[in-house]
């Protein structure tokens, strides 16, 4: 089983697919990683940034307590001198991934005290499908959070690099230029390292695909799915991974289709059905449930400026030869 397979497992396994049998191959699979396949997989030592930007200690508190509950102690009892950095790293690996079989077989209970230990506090940031944010950061970085989305973020930016992490979701960024500290966004699937730049980042984690658009200036973006070199983008690039494949792609993009969202609009080009749904269910706060998946590949070309969810599934109907019905946030199509 390849890494691409393993991730694929994981999926199935955060939405419930896996059988009791797949659970435990892949728990043994897990286990069989080497160090670097570790690293490529789960690649959370970048988040801990050699003790920099940890997360909120609620968050770790909350994830080392469903640690206790559900994992049971395999081998001998670890004795650590820094157990908090390692309890850290367990909890992070919890809340990235949401499952906690993920820990290497040989951890076990963790002791300590734990003083001596110094952490640069995260907020959250969540906003629900149906909504829309904006953050203003206090080096001036302007972000804009799309609905169904999340983004962690220091209450300080301290060291040499300026770091936030999406959770979830989309977010637009226009960053505050500042030569000697690089700014660097974090998904599950992929790194960003810009100066000064405006750009859009989408990751939902119920997703195949993460992409990047550039608007403005140049980026700089790893795939973390691979062990490979990092990708430039100038602005009109963008950038689709495949979570399962581990495959990148370099393109040119309309810039005023990917940042339609953050003006109120959704933009359509050439997109099939399943992403429009995509799209519309974080915008509108609703469930689509098709019961011909060959419907999900029909294309479509359309804006949609200020309309209701009513006025686009009647639109969509008459573009797509599709049948649908509204039963309060569920729509059914056929």
């Amino acid at each position: 089983m390849d890494l691409q397979d393993i991730r694929k497992r994981l999926e199935d396994f955060r939405s419930g697919k896996l059988t009791s049998a797949e659970k435990e191959e892949l728990r043994g699979a897990l286990s069989a990683l080497t160090e670097e396949e570790h690293a490529a997989l789960f690649p959370v030592e970048d988040y801990l940034q050699k003790g920099e930007f940890q997360l909120p200690e609620e968050e770790v508190t909350a994830a080392l307590a469903r640690l206790k509950q559900t994992t049971k102690p395999v081998g001998r009892v670890m004795m650590l001198t820094h157990w908090r950095k390692v309890s850290r790293y367990a909890a992070i690996l919890v809340l990235v991934v949401g499952s906690t079989f993920l820990l290497r077989k040989t951890t076990g209970l963790f002791s300590g005290d734990g003083k001596g230990q110094t952490a640069k506090r995260f907020r959250a940031m969540k906003v629900p499908d149906g909504n829309q944010g904006t953050l203003i950061l206090k080096d001036g970085t302007r972000i804009i959070i799309n609905g169904g989305s999340e983004l962690l973020y220091p209450e300080n930016f301290e060291g040499a690099e300026r770091m936030v992490y999406l959770r979830d979701g989309e977010a637009y960024f226009d960053i505050a230029q500042d030569a000697a500290h690089p700014f660097v966004v974090r998904t599950s699937q992929m790194r960003v390292r810009v100066l000064g730049t405006s750009f859009s980042i989408r990751d939902y984690r119920d997703e195949k695909h993460a992409s990047v658009s550039v608007n403005s200036g140049k980026i700089a973006l790893e795939n973390l799915l691979t062990i490979s070199h990092w990708l430039e983008l100038s602005a009109g690039n963008g950038s689709v991974i495949d979570k399962y494949k581990g495959t990148i792609t370099k393109q040119d993009i309309d810039t005023t289709t990917t940042t339609a969202w953050i003006r109120g609009e959704l933009a359509f080009q050439d997109a099939a059905l399943q992403q429009v749904l995509q799209v519309l269910q974080h915008k509108y706060a609703v469930r689509f449930e098709v019961k011909d998946s060959t419907l999900l590949k029909r294309r479509f070309t359309a804006t949609f400026r200020n309309n209701s969810i009513q006025n686009i599934m009647q639109q969509l109907k008459l573009m797509g030869n599709i049948k649908y019905t509204i039963t309060d946030n569920l729509i059914l199509i056929q």
